[in-house]
C-alpha cells in the first residue's frame, strides 16, 4: 500500500497538474486523483505479473534444451531454476494475488518477446549460472538484482511501461519499493503478502480528497500568506513546486488536527527534496516554520488529542 508520503506526492502532482489546466474543475480534478493512485496499484501487480513471467519463461527454455542437439549439460542438470523459486510459486498459488490481477486485468499476453528477451538477459549473467549449478541460493538479492537490472535500469522495460500506461513511468520508483519489499517480506516472513491500494481505505481517501480540495479552495488565501512570508523573494521567481508545497503544508497544518506540526513539515521538506530545486529544502524549511508560527497564533491551527495539545 502506498504510505502517507507517497499519497502526499500524489496529491502535489495532482495539485501540479490542476493549476496548470484551463479547466479548473474540482470533482473531475479529484476523481482523476484517485485514478491515478490506483493505477499505483496496478503497475504494483503489473510488475508482480512480470516475476511470474520470468518464471514462466524459465520454464519454457528449460523445455526447450531437450529440443537441441548439443544441449547445456548445466542446464541439463540445473538445481534451481526461477519458476522453482519460493516467491514465484507463492505468487502463482495465491488468491489474493490472482484476485487482483483480475480485478485490474493486467496481462503481458501480447509481450512474450519482450518477457522472453529480457529472460535471456538474466540468462547470460553469473548470478543465474550460479544458481542453476547450486553454487548460489540467496532467492531474495536475486529477485531484487533482476528489479535493479531488468525494471528499472531496463531502457527497453521503461519504454514499455510508458507506452502501456502515461501514469505508470512516474510511479515506478514507488512500485518497484514495493515490490521490493513484498519480496523481502515474503523471504523474512515465509508468508505473501500482496499489498493492497491503501492501508486504510476510507482513512486514505479522506485524507487525499480534503488536503486536494481545501489547498485548491484556500489557494488565494495561502498564496497572500506565503507572499507577506517571502516579501524579501519575488514570488514570481520562487519555483511553482515550492509555493504548492507550502500551501498543501498549509492545508495540512490547518484541517488535519490529529497530524503533528512537525509530522507535517518534516514530510513536505523530505517532498521537496525529490521534487524540487536544490535549495528548496531550506528555503520551505524556513518559511513553513514561520507561517505555522503565525497561524498558531491567529489560532487557526489547532491540534487535538493525546501528545498533539500545544
Amino acid at each position: 500500500m502506498l504510505s502517507r508520503r507517497q499519497l502526499r506526492v500524489k496529491v502535489l502532482q495532482a495539485l501540479y497538474a490542476y493549476f496548470q489546466s484551463d479547466k479548473k474543475e474540482l470533482p473531475a480534478a479529484e476523481r482523476e486523483l484517485t485514478r491515478s493512485i490506483e493505477k499505483v496499484h496496478e503497475l504494483y501487480i503489473y510488475i508482480l505479473q512480470f516475476i511470474v513471467e520470468l518464471g514462466e519463461a524459465d520454464l519454457a527454455d528449460a523445455g526447450e534444451l531437450h529440443h537441441k542437439y548439443f544441449p547445456d549439460q548445466e542446464e541439463l542438470k540445473a538445481i534451481l531454476r526461477l519458476n522453482q523459486f519460493g516467491f514465484v510459486k507463492e505468487l502463482q498459488q495465491s488468491s489474493s494475488y490472482a484476485a487482483q490481477v483480475k480485478r485490474w486485468k493486467t496481462t503481458w499476453q501480447k509481450d512474450h518477446e519482450l518477457v522472453r528477451k529480457l529472460f535471456l538477459e538474466i540468462k547470460r549473467s553469473p548470478e543465474y549460472r550460479s544458481f542453476i549449478t547450486g553454487a548460489a541460493t540467496d532467492e531474495k538479492m536475486f529477485l531484487q538484482q533482476v528489479l535493479k537490472n531488468q525494471v528499472e535500469d531496463s531502457e527497453v522495460m521503461q519504454h514499455h511501461i510508458e507506452e502501456e500506461n502515461m501514469f505508470w513511468s512516474e510511479d515506478l520508483s514507488f512500485v518497484l519499493h514495493m515490490v521490493s519489499r513484498t519480496i523481502r517480506q515474503f523471504y523474512e516472513t515465509g508468508k505473501l503478502e500482496v499489498m493492497e491500494t491503501y492501508r486504510d481505505e476510507q482513512d486514505d481517501k479522506a485524507f487525499i480528497r480534503t488536503l486536494f480540495s481545501q489547498t485548491v479552495l484556500h489557494n488565494k488565501e495561502y498564496e497572500e500568506a506565503v507572499s507577506e512570508r517571502t516579501q524579501n523573494w519575488d514570488l514570481e521567481r520562487i519555483a511553482m513546486m515550492d509555493i504548492l508545497i507550502l500551501k498543501m503544508a498549509l492545508s495540512e497544518l490547518i484541517h488535519f488536527p490529529g497530524i503533528p506540526v512537525k509530522v507535517s513539515i518534516n514530510e513536505y521538506i523530505e517532498i521537496s527534496k525529490d521534487f524540487s530545486t536544490p535549495k528548496s529544502k531550506q528555503f520551505i524549511n524556513g518559511i513553513i516554520d514561520k507561517l505555522a508560527i503565525d497561524y498558531k497564533k491567529s489560532g487557526k491551527i489547532v491540534k487535538t488529542g493525546r501528545g498533539l495539545m500545544e
